[in-house]
């Protein structure tokens, strides 16, 4: 891969080689064309190692997306693309499989569930580095519930927003994730029906962002019960900052704040 260094900006193809841009990085990224077939990476005896390699990203990529999704709501407030990162992250976690071959290995993230605990959805501005107070949080595998407690945040004491916001909320993000098995070639939760699964939120109140607002309690309940004991019961936080809109009503700013992983159990 290689970055573009010029006055002369594009996208898309040119020749032999394709440039675009990636989210959390203001170059232009190019890579040649080309390579070899998909028939022959699917067929030939030298590509077994890449076929195993691939299959397994591609499972590594299905937990991703799992995880993604019952933490949507602080999605919007990524500094760049968190696929990739959390797809190595769970790397791991797929290596700690030593019952199947490689290139059939699951994805059990409930073996492993506190690898994930700390995930920054952030490269510039972390979570911590915002609210630096000491959250109370307790989590419930057993009643599928969660509650953050949220001290009095002080401006430059305890917190520590960037400058230009008027508002602030905090947001939190529940969900169950399931753990991803192989079979058959095809990566996915357990027998079980998880599709019904979607996360729950809960947050406070627009604050002003110089304001000292009293102590605040975020509770979270997941009412379906898994089908299985196979998956992991995700927790996430974020800070959201809002603008005033049209009717003096305060408005999420896209791509503006930052998240983390809070808690998985």
């Amino acid at each position: 891969m290689a970055k573009l260094h010029s006055a002369i900006q594009f996208t898309g193809a040119l020749g032999n080689l394709s440039a675009y841009s990636m989210r959390g990085s203001d170059r232009i990224v190019l890579r040649t064309k080309g390579g070899p077939s998909r028939q022959r990476i699917k067929t030939s005896p030298s590509y077994e190692q890449a076929r195993r390699n691939g299959a397994e990203f591609g499972g590594r990529s299905v937990a991703s997306k799992w995880i993604m999704r019952m933490a949507w709501p602080l999605k919007p407030l990524a500094d760049h693309n968190i696929a990739g990162p959390l797809n190595a992250l769970l790397k791991p976690i797929q290596i700690l499989d030593t019952e199947n071959e490689w290139g059939n290995r699951h994805v059990q993230l409930s073996k492993n569930p506190s690898l994930l605990e700390g995930f920054s959805f952030n490269r510039k501005t972390g979570f911590d580095s915002v609210v630096r107070a000491s959250l109370r949080v307790s989590v419930a595998r057993t009643s599928l519930s969660a509650e953050i407690n949220i001290p009095p945040l002080l401006p430059r004491i305890n917190f520590f927003a960037p400058q230009g916001h008027s508002s602030y909320s905090i947001e939190a993000v529940m969900g169950i994730v399931p753990d991803v098995f192989c079979n058959d070639g095809e990566y996915g939760p357990s027998g079980g029906d998880y599709s019904k699964f979607t996360f729950t939120s809960s947050f406070t109140p627009w604050h002003a962002l110089h304001d000292t607002p009293a102590p605040s309690v975020l509770k979270l309940q997941i009412a379906d019960t898994p089908p299985d004991d196979f998956y992991s019961l995700m927790l996430s936080i974020g800070i959201r900052y809002g603008a005033i809109g049209n009717n003096s009503v305060i408005k999420q700013i896209p791509h503006a704040g930052s998240a983390k992983i809070l808690a998985v159990v």
